[in-house]
């Protein structure tokens, strides 16, 4: 049947995930990022915060399984290793683009108060939102970048520490994360009334989504796991069932659901997609997400965020094309700036970072 993905069709999820080159993802990433950047050049309907759960859950799944495979080889983290990796891979585009924008802010008349320079530049721009209102400025998007930086900065070492007591260890503290996360988050919002900024834009408000997709990670190393997740994906069209979840999740309940237990529930939502894309990327509904094209997007995914919004301003200047003219140019003007971003600023940081992995491994055999 054709809305059956059948055994044969669909790999073995343990055998998929031991792979260097995980399918789908990349195709995930271009979603998410282009769910931002259709939100933020006006499409109000779409609900662009689906975009960065998708980022968060992506990024606290595929760390967590990283970390896991090398606690599984060596029974330790380098976290040395990991530091020197994150930082290659993440703050040269960072902070070009940071730089950019400053300049050109400048170049415009626009400059920026000492609070904004110092959380841009400081990858605290989470915090500035949360503090102020999420004023609009040019690098305000930045402030899930600065929650993701946060993790990197300190998850490793929660888990090593916690690796040590074993995997149920591990799950009881995610799961306790988690929690504590929706509680604290319900408390602020519901009880405190602080307002939708912070509990929109902290790490202490944002980090279940994250969590969340670390819990996926260890969780898919266990063989019940890995059978529900299998029945997830018994029949091609069930994803589309996920998405109307998440839609009426997202988009059919109230701002008071949303800001508390939502955030929470939409990244759940998201992990039960992820582990669907998986196993049937394969399958002729999906398979334009391991398109060459797509699979590109999602490699510069990064630099589409950070200079998206630089991209949205080319795109408002024509205005004769109208709105779906007007957007394609934006996206084009993005993809020409991510391009150079991951061509010139990236490419040769990630030479090194694989280099370094390189050494580092070589020097463990």
């Amino acid at each position: 049947m054709s809305g059956t993905a059948s055994a044969a069709a669909r790999p073995d999820l343990g055998a998929l995930l031991e792979q260097q080159h995980l399918p789908a993802l990349d195709g995930l990433r271009a979603i998410a990022v282009f769910t931002v950047m259709v939100y933020h050049f006006g499409v109000a309907q779409v609900p662009g915060d689906l975009g960065v759960s998708g980022f968060f859950v992506l990024s606290g799944f595929l760390i967590t399984w990283l970390l896991r495979q090398e606690y599984r080889a060596s029974g330790t983290i380098s976290l040395k290793r990991f530091y020197a990796r994150r930082t290659l891979r993440i703050f040269p585009a960072y902070y070009v683009f940071v730089t950019f924008s400053f300049l050109v802010d400048h170049l415009r008349g626009e400059h920026w108060p000492k609070a904004l320079t110092l959380s841009a530049f400081g990858y605290v721009m989470n915090y500035y939102n949360a503090l102020h209102g999420y004023p609009i400025t040019s690098v305000a998007h930045a402030w899930s970048l600065a929650i993701e930086e946060q993790f990197y900065l300190l998850w490793p070492l929660a888990f090593l520490l916690l690796s040590r007591g074993g995997t149920r260890a591990l799950v009881r503290a995610l799961v306790a994360a988690i929690l504590a996360v929706v509680i604290w988050r319900s408390y602020l919002y519901l009880v405190r009334d602080v307002g939708s900024a912070y509990v929109y834009d902290a790490f202490d408000t944002r980090f279940d989504n994250l969590a969340v997709g670390c819990l996926l990670a260890v969780g898919l190393e266990s063989g019940g796991v890995r059978s529900a997740a299998s029945a997830l994906a018994r029949w091609s069209w069930l994803p589309l069932v996920t998405l109307a979840l998440l839609i009426v999740s997202r988009q059919e309940t109230s701002v008071r659901y949303h800001y508390s237990a939502g955030f929470t529930v939409d990244a759940c939502l998201v992990a039960v997609f992820i582990v669907q894309m998986l196993q049937l990327s394969g399958a002729a509904l999906w398979r334009w997400l391991e398109l060459p094209v797509v699979r590109y997007l999602g490699r510069i995914s990064y630099p589409l965020y950070l200079y998206h919004l630089w991209g949205d301003n080319v795109g408002e200047r024509a205005r004769g094309a109208g709105p779906v003219g007007m957007f394609a140019v934006a996206a084009l003007a993005s993809i020409a700036l991510a391009s150079g971003s991951y061509f010139v600023v990236e490419r040769p940081f990630l030479a090194l970072k694989e280099a370094f992995g390189a050494r580092r491994a070589s020097s463990r055999s």
